[in-house]
């Protein structure tokens, strides 16, 4: 009955708590790598907004009007723009956008 307790205590009890502790760190890892590439998802989205809104901004301001439909689609893209992050410079363009003609004076 000794053995079968020493046994116990010593291999197996161990054997479960090492697998146990393998199952949380890769747990974790793998919460890490999707955090991270989360991030990533949301950084490529932010830029790509940022870079359409700047297209956008650049080709109706030399156009001197923006639709209402325009400043519509704008307005959608700075808003989820904004909920991602940093949007200070973005701010600003929008204004700019937001003011712009609704049709070629």
């Amino acid at each position: 009955m000794d053995e079968i307790f020493h046994v116990i205590l010593g291999s197996v009890i161990p054997a479960v708590g090492g697998y146990i502790w393998g199952k949380y760190k890769r747990y974790q890892e793998e919460k890490n790598q999707e955090k991270l590439e989360y991030e990533l998802i949301k950084q490529g989205l932010q830029s790509l907004l940022r870079d359409r809104m700047l297209q956008a901004y650049h080709c109706h301001k030399e156009k001197g009007y923006a639709s209402s439909a325009d400043k519509g689609a704008f307005e959608a893209m700075h808003t989820a723009y904004a909920g991602l992050g940093k949007n200070g410079v973005m701010d600003t363009i929008y204004k700019e956008f937001m003011v712009l003609p609704d049709e070629m004076v």
